[in-house]
């Protein structure tokens, strides 16, 4: 039976066009949930933490479920759930509303976690679509698996680019183009959402692996019996804590060194998208694995630089650059493998890689990365102003992944962050104090009285916080570069990293 390969391909490519659009408008979104919502930065990171923790359940479990019932079925259903995601967002202003109303003290803690399920249900489909896609594609192009997927997961930044722009020009105060209602603007993946659906479900979709083949559906899980396959898992969990985790608190690590912080999201993710077009004269010349450890050195490299003081615009672009060359190839190359490694275990071998690589982000990850700028940032405003922090400074102590700290009251931080400072360092604009509507006017009160220092002393705390999460974010490629020198040298002592094709014989790479 013949397939339309280009039109599949297309509308895969905009699942995760979807994807990338639906994460870049929430990453953006850290700032007005603090002043619209009293979510502090902890749950933000619970929240972008939820935007992948479903993915990591879905892709193992729709893996299987892909290989007995088929490509086109499960996305249908990925379909159905991504839109009910995106409605709950929309309602979202009205139950706060009528929550803040009933009960002002608890109104926070219930959209947070209306925002949570809806974040978890959109993962869901996430991993409901790579457990659709990636095998998918891998099938449709034998000659040249890592190559194709590394392009169709050029559609993951292709979202972030549109995703960022939408947000520079639409989300928050310093918007370009002025500001539209923030529960419309995250919500805005679900025009994709219809596109891909209109454009896939009048097509003919191959049959999956377990569907064809004559062997025991249990052979789908023989690649667990492989302990390279494990540390590949493990590896794969590594890259998502890093890629996503950095890139989900990129944004508001970055508000106090640019003036629309989503641009450099919207830089990183443009050239992972120009990147990924050339994954496969590399894998010829260097084979996937060399690419992964050069890839890892090169990201430990970017990430120590962005975590250092840097006071240049454009030397934050070339550290971002360096970051993205390292992270650009590592995702679709690891799934590249999967495909040619084990490809008698179909969804199943990249339904592992795609639930260890999320799970680590949702997990660990993207919480982590909050709870350590959280930390730094509370001690460092402790320990230059004592006086600033008592009057920012939550009354509870919070404690997280080792971390336990006195977090900053979100509200009355996202004001301070907001005030405009001239290049002497005196407040040019104190209007987002003035108009924060989840502080009391007590509260606005002493903090005007003491905005001159306060404001100044809160944005550099945040700002070294943000560094040191990136800083010590670098050991995680560290980590990753050690366990793909292993494999080099495993490769090595077998022959040769191969291509293994469906028979089980084993060919090097042209």
């Amino acid at each position: 039976m013949e397939f339309n390969r280009t039109k599949l391909m297309w509308a895969s490519f905009l699942t995760l066009v979807a994807s990338g659009v639906g994460f870049a408008t929430r990453a953006a979104s850290g700032g007005i949930f603090e002043r619209e919502l009293g979510i502090s930065g902890v749950q933000f990171g619970e929240i972008m933490g939820a935007g992948f923790l479903g993915f990591g359940f879905t892709i193992f479990v729709g893996g299987v479920v892909v290989e007995a019932l088929g490509y086109k079925k499960v996305l249908i259903l990925a379909f159905v759930m991504h839109l009910i995601s995106a409605a709950m967002l929309i309602t979202a202003p009205t139950m706060f509303s009528g929550w803040y109303k009933e009960d002002p003290t608890g109104a926070t803690t219930k959209i947070f976690w209306l925002i949570w399920i809806s974040a978890f249900v959109y993962s869901m489909c996430q991993g409901l679509y790579e457990a659709v896609i990636n095998p998918l594609i891998a099938q449709l192009y034998p000659e040249n698996k890592t190559h194709y997927l590394n392009i169709l997961h050029a559609g993951w930044p292709g979202g972030m680019i549109i995703g960022g722009l939408f947000a520079a020009g639409f989300m928050d105060t310093n918007a370009w183009f002025g500001e539209i209602p923030w529960h419309f603007a995250i919500s805005s993946f679900a025009v994709v959402v219809v596109v891909y659906g209109v454009l896939s479900f009048g097509e003919k979709f191959p049959a999956a692996v377990g569907q064809s083949s004559s062997e025991s559906f249990f052979t789908l899980f023989a690649c667990f019996l492989s302990l390279p396959f494990l540390l590949l898992v493990f590896m794969h969990g590594c890259i998502g804590y890093m890629e996503l985790g950095v890139d989900a608190w990129m944004t508001k690590l970055m508000a106090n060194l640019l003036p629309n912080s989503i641009v450099i999201l919207v830089y990183t993710s443009f050239l992972m998208f120009i990147l990924r077009f050339f994954a496969g004269p590399i894998v010829h010349k260097i084979n996937p694995i060399g690419l992964l450890f050069a890839s890892s050195l090169i990201a430990i490299a970017g990430l120590l630089w962005l975590g250092s003081v840097i006071t240049s615009v454009f030397v934050i672009f070339i550290a971002a650059t360096v970051y993205s060359f390292g992270k650009a190839f590592l995702w679709p190359t690891m799934l590249g493998v999967a495909g040619e490694r084990y490809p008698r275990s179909g969804a199943v071998a990249m339904g592992a890689f795609g639930m260890a690589g999320v799970l680590g982000v949702a997990l660990v990850g993207g919480s982590r990365i909050g709870a350590q700028h959280g930390h730094y940032m509370s001690k460092h405003l402790e320990e230059t102003s004592a006086e600033t922090f008592g009057r920012y400074a939550d009354t509870e102590e919070t404690s997280r992944f080792g971390y336990t700290f006195r977090g900053i009251n979100p509200q009355k931080m996202n004001a301070a962050n907001s005030v405009k400072l001239s290049d002497d360092g005196t407040v040019a604009d104190d209007s987002a104090v003035r108009n924060a509507t989840l502080l009391s006017e007590e509260e606005k009160s002493t903090l005007l009285e003491y905005i001159d220092e306060d404001a100044k002393n809160v944005q550099a705390a945040d700002l070294f916080g943000g560094r040191e999460a990136l800083r010590l974010t670098a050991y995680i490629p560290g980590i990753m570069a050690i366990g793909f020198l292993i494999l080099i040298i495993y490769f090595f002592a077998i022959g040769g990293y191969k291509v293994i094709d469906m028979d089980g014989d084993g060919k090097k790479p042209e």
